[in-house]
């Protein structure tokens, strides 16, 4: 009889698995506390990666930026460039140890090329075997600007610097991205002021006799004179990125 109520019991439970009174295979049970899946839309560096994105001040990606992730100890690096999202993502050698990012970036003006560095929002170097994010964001403060020189042309030329206004018109956007006209008053003993890199539209003029006069003017790379001069910044030894003005009087 015993061995009877056993064979029934099987029968009994295999006649409730033909009925469907278990669930089925292909449906996946609750997933158990603590083993969620992370989101797609949370960024998580994996080991010996780091990634970011390369934007301006205005969310604007920045294309073809080149990103470099250096050891702190060695002299190995890994490089990529940021694609037209502004993202980048460099594999690091699997070198123990920790490691620094930085940016750089060509503007070209007039023919010239000028790089410029930028560093990560979060500058503080990572280990490899952890992997990090790193975003950079190109801000005002980090616009590259050049030195701007003025000359008479000779001892015969009559400047009065106390009611002299230059213009700097951008031909197209400079390293500020920006288009806008600026005029300035010649401060005394300060000469011009610095200017975003780019290439510029420049007049000037200043009272003669009380008479508004236009100067005409000439740069170091087009020594014709005119009273509107296409000017645009060449290196310099000593300055960096310089232009140079000529100032001369109607003929």
């Amino acid at each position: 009889m015993k061995n009877a109520k056993l064979l029934l019991l099987a029968l009994a439970v295999t006649t409730l698995s033909a009925c469907g009174g278990s669930a089925a295979p292909d449906q996946p049970g609750p997933t158990p506390p603590g083993a969620e899946q992370p989101s797609s839309s949370t960024p998580t560096p994996g080991a010996y990666t780091v990634t970011g994105r390369v934007l301006t001040e205005a969310g604007e990606p920045l294309a073809g930026v080149e990103v470099t992730a250096s050891h702190t100890v060695s002299y190995t690096y890994g490089s990529a460039k940021t694609d037209a999202q502004g993202r980048y993502h460099i594999a690091l050698p699997h070198t123990l140890g920790s490691w620094d990012v930085g940016a750089s970036m060509t503007l070209t003006f007039g023919g010239q090329n000028f790089d410029v560095r930028l560093s990560p929002e979060d500058d503080h170097p990572f280990a490899g075997s952890q992997g990090a994010v790193r975003d950079f964001v190109y801000r005002a403060e980090d616009t590259p600007k050049g030195k701007v020189l003025d000359y008479i042309d000779n001892s015969n030329v009559e400047i009065d610097y106390s009611t002299l206004e230059v213009t700097f018109t951008p031909d197209g956007p400079n390293a500020a991205k920006n288009t806008e006209t600026v005029t300035v008053k010649y401060p005394y003993g300060y000469g011009l002021p610095d200017l975003p890199l780019g290439q510029y539209y420049v007049t000037a003029s200043h009272r003669r006799g009380g008479v508004n006069e236009q100067l005409l003017i000439a740069t170091r790379d087009n020594p014709n004179y005119a009273a509107r001069a296409l000017a645009r910044f060449l290196p310099d030894s000593h300055y960096g990125p310089t232009l140079e003005l000529f100032w001369k009087n109607p003929e």
